[in-house]
């Protein structure tokens, strides 16, 4: 699997680059890679109060450096020297990123998402804004004519989302599974309702991995591998949504893994489905249908066979709209990953309807 090799690969690097100067957590510094590609400054506001650092276009990418993350907006930056690791936040949205001379390896609360690349530019650590947008509960208002971005914090639910872990070794696996356990909204029963979904969800893999190694071959050298990680998508409005990526080995060129979308109302603990949010519009399926099968057929390493989602679809919701996922292998090959589809709701749903405005 992508995520288990980028994780080993990184952690064996021998150097780091420092993202500035004046954080002493690093000890051991690598010169800068030459960055050859053209960049744009752009100026860069806190809450309207404009700031001395500055941030780059580059690639069509707003980036802004690591340090405004720490001296701005006060999250607790760490270094790792054993893993050569700048940890920038906590909780279920810290960024970890995994630095060497060739490139950053970059994930959320253990989970990966390559799409978005945080850039090492001159020996500074840049994040792309659209990260800090998606993942970090950031929002920022552009201005294209003097290039500023105004940055300031979303208004997100009042809950706190703590990352569990069943850790465990035995002589046939690896166990190491992370899942989410929210509290604080005051709703024990809401708690409860949504806290059960996700725990069994760990559980029912847990109990199908180990009898799965418990049928592995002795004369086997390698033990078997099993992880789970997941990425909150959204957290506002009334309604929680994320995914989880259940990752298994057991031997061959690589691992397989099923991703899982969960969407909550945090007002009765519901777990949403796709025709929950988008009930307003009964045609939806007929309009996605058509332009999901143009999207798949036009997607690397198609395998063919789309007719139509099925009655429960794979989804999540996220800043951008409401994303329809397929798995591994379901319509494209292995390297294509989990194809994802963006929907905004404005797109799919009446002039000035609120998908949330029940929950």
């Amino acid at each position: 699997m992508k995520k288990i090799v980028k994780w080993s690969a990184a952690a064996m690097v021998a150097g780091v680059l420092l993202a500035s100067s004046g954080f002493e957590g690093a000890t051991s510094v690598l010169a800068a890679s030459k960055n050859t590609t053209q960049q744009t400054s752009v100026v860069l506001k806190w809450k309207g109060t404009k700031l001395t650092q500055k941030g780059l276009i580059s690639q069509g990418n707003t980036l802004v450096p690591l340090t405004v993350l720490r001296d701005q907006l006060g999250l607790p930056l760490n270094y790792n020297p054993g893993t050569k690791t700048y940890s920038i936040g906590s909780g279920h949205t810290q960024l970890n990123m995994e630095v060497s001379k060739y490139d950053v390896n970059t994930n959320i609360n253990n989970f990966y998402i390559n799409e978005y690349q945080v850039k090492n530019i001159n020996g500074r650590l840049y994040i792309p804004f659209k990260l800090m947008n998606d993942y970090l509960g950031y929002q920022g208002a552009w201005d294209a004519s003097t290039k500023t971005l105004n940055m300031s914090k979303r208004e997100l639910n009042t809950i706190t989302i703590k990352t569990e872990t069943v850790k465990n070794t035995t002589s046939d696996a690896v166990y190491l599974l992370h899942y989410p356990k929210v509290s604080g909204l005051g709703k024990v029963e809401v708690e409860k309702a949504i806290n059960n979904v996700l725990e069994q969800h760990m559980k029912t893999f847990n109990e199908a991995s180990m009898k799965q190694a418990d049928l592995r071959d002795r004369l086997i050298e390698h033990t078997y591998q099993y992880i789970q990680n997941f990425l909150v998508t959204y957290n506002r409005n009334g309604v929680l949504s994320l995914i989880v990526d259940q990752y298994g080995i057991t031997g061959g060129a690589h691992g397989s893994t099923i991703r899982t979308g969960f969407t909550f109302s945090l007002k009765d603990g519901k777990q949403l489905s796709a025709d929950d949010l988008l009930k307003s519009n009964s045609t939806y399926r007929t309009v996605l249908n058509k332009d999901l099968a143009k999207k798949l057929k036009a997607h690397e390493g198609y395998l063919g066979e789309f007719k139509a989602l099925s009655a429960n679809p794979d989804f999540n919701v996220s800043e951008k709209g409401i994303a329809f996922f397929f798995q591994q292998y379901e319509y494209t090959v292995y390297a294509a990953g989990f194809p994802t589809f963006v929907y905004p709701f404005d797109q799919l749903l009446p002039k000035g309807t609120d998908p949330f405005e029940n929950y």
